[in-house]
């Protein structure tokens, strides 16, 4: 669902929104019930314009909001069917959403500052497991906010989050028409999103601004799509160093199942030490194909740990 979007948010009216739909916009971002920030239409209005919103395109609530049967509530009144949370929620606040409503999609937020790389990497560990997306923003010392600053930072660190995460990155924090492509050409999100920088001076969005954004998304979306359409050899061996975390899902049942028509019943996932988040992921993969016959991790031997060394069902077994 979060691959290669592109999310506007901020709309002030019916024509805004038709005009980001028209222009190839993914996700219409609805900010409401924030802490300090003025709110560009009322409850009513935005659940009405949320009305007219056809399949493809899909509106987004976004919200300070840290309660769940809150959350859900609201949600159900404006009619959408994601979320997008900047509030402190709690992990018990994210499993009730789950519990109320399992087919609400959750995108959490990722505020970055300065020397908070450690911190954001531990939130991704900690919260990954009940959010459906992280997306990334940018503080303002000056004003204290932490969305919607008009603001870049530092991409090495967004970059570092891409590759961290197991949850598709959607990338935003001062981006414009004029950055965005080398935004996701050093960061590799999986969607980006922009607010202040496809505003007129007015404040209203401008058109000839969001079709040169989106035009420029696409352009470098298209490009990383060439250049990691690579083949992989089949040869039983399985290096994810040079893949996301979020593309393992559907790599690694992929690959097992290309090395099983090949008769290659022993397969090894190279997933290297670090953190031991990427091992959990594939090793909660494998625990769910029915090919797997059994997995453990590599022994210490030559730098085993970071690989999963797997046995495969052969066809004729049951």
């Amino acid at each position: 669902m979060f691959h290669n979007v592109v999310q506007i948010a901020g709309i002030s009216n019916q024509q805004e929104a038709d005009l980001l739909m028209e222009a190839g916009v993914d996700l219409l971002g609805f900010p409401l019930r924030l802490p300090v920030n003025e709110e560009d239409l009322s409850e009513a209005q935005v659940a009405e314009i949320i009305k007219t919103i056809p399949t493809p395109h899909q509106a987004v609530l976004i919200t300070y909001l840290d309660d769940a049967i809150e959350i859900n509530r609201f949600c159900e009144q404006l009619g959408v069917s994601i979320v997008q949370l900047h509030g402190q929620v709690s992990i018990t606040e994210l499993k009730k959403i789950r519990r109320l409503n399992p087919r609400l999609k959750i995108i959490k937020s990722l505020v970055i500052r300065e020397n908070n790389e450690a911190l954001l990497l531990a939130d991704i560990e900690k919260l990954s497991g009940y959010v459906d997306a992280f997306i990334t923003d940018t503080f303002d010392p000056e004003t204290g906010a932490t969305g919607a600053t008009g603001k870049t930072h530092d991409w090495a660190n967004s970059r570092k989050i891409v590759e961290t995460s197991p949850k598709p990155i959607i990338l935003a924090g001062g981006l414009t028409p004029v950055n965005v492509f080398d935004a996701i050409i050093t960061v590799q999100p999986d969607g980006v999103d922009a607010h202040t920088g496809v505003e007129a001076e007015n404040g209203r969005k401008d058109y000839t601004k969001v079709r040169r954004f989106v035009a420029e998304a696409h352009r470098a979306f298209a490009q990383l799509n060439r250049e990691t359409a690579l083949e992989i050899p089949i040869n039983g061996v399985l290096d994810l160093h040079t893949f996301q975390p979020q593309e393992v899902k559907e790599l690694v049942p992929d690959y097992l199942n290309a090395c099983r028509e090949k008769r290659i019943y022993s397969v090894r996932i190279i997933h290297g030490k670090g953190t031991g988040t990427l091992r959990r992921i594939v090793q909660s993969i494998l625990s769910k194909l029915a090919i797997v016959e059994s997995f453990e991790t590599a022994d210490g031997s030559g730098g085993g740990w970071g690989a999963t060394s797997v046995v495969l069902r052969r066809e004729n077994d049951n």
